[in-house]
């Protein structure tokens, strides 16, 4: 089952979709894509205010209602937060304050792009340690990751790694395009997403913009990066 695993379609929480009719755009192009699940992470920032984890959920409920309701499409909405990691960061998850992916172990967890190497690591061990399990968001952001050898280590730390789908766009003259591309060939990455927030400048899944990595990927590896590694989280024992 296609998953997209980090997206910002559930309306009006973030800035993501902005009401329900992009939201329900949104997730219709996601389904022409061949997607059958996401997963709705909205931003957690410790210093806002945000939607609740009770809102969340009943918004994701009602997401895959008015989808089936209002185009006949059936698709899985999971809740979840893409949290901006902070010392309050498993206080937060303990009591229920923020989300995990799906009611499971994992956890979407972002930084600011100028975030230190010390304190990606330092992230990891603590949520590790802690029993969950990270998935640092669009790890190609951060300036800090500049070569593969501290994705690995990230990796033995028990952190798993997601690139956006749009990261790899570029062309021959892209410098991060070129880097993201480099590690999927690797086989360092563990997670491809959309990262959606819009239909236009972070749009939904879509084919043409797979088109890289069906053509350079090992057809195994692709279906760990959209299916497998993602159903790992949908089917992981709930905490």
């Amino acid at each position: 089952m296609k998953t997209d695993m980090h997206t910002h379609v559930l309306p009006g929480v973030d800035h993501g979709a902005v009401d329900w009719d992009m939201s329900l755009q949104m997730l219709v192009k996601s389904a022409e894509c061949g997607v059958e699940a996401v997963i709705a992470t909205p931003h957690y920032l410790p210093w806002k205010e945000g939607v609740t984890a009770e809102v969340i959920c009943k918004l994701c409920e009602e997401a895959k209602e008015r989808l089936q309701k209002e185009y006949g499409i059936s698709m899985d909405i999971y809740p979840g937060n893409e949290i901006y990691y902070s010392s309050q960061t498993v206080e937060l998850l303990k009591t229920g304050k923020v989300l995990t992916l799906a009611g499971t172990q994992y956890v979407l967890i972002e930084f600011q792009q100028e975030v230190s190497y010390q304190v990606l690591c330092k992230a990891a061990r603590d949520l590790r340690f802690h029993g969950y399990i990270p998935i640092f968001a669009h790890i190609e952001r951060y300036f800090c990751v500049d070569n593969i050898e501290k994705l690995i280590e990230l990796k033995e730390m028990g952190g798993l790694l997601q690139v956006n789908v749009g990261a790899f766009q570029g062309g021959l003259f892209d410098a991060k395009s070129r880097k993201v591309k480099k590690w999927l060939k690797k086989g360092i990455i563990d997670f491809v997403a959309s990262d959606m927030h819009d239909l236009t400048q972070r749009p939904p899944m879509s084919n043409d913009r797979l088109e890289w990595l069906q053509k350079k990927l090992e057809l195994q590896y692709q279906d760990k990066l959209l299916y497998g590694n993602a159903q790992n989280i949908l089917t992981s024992v709930k905490v």
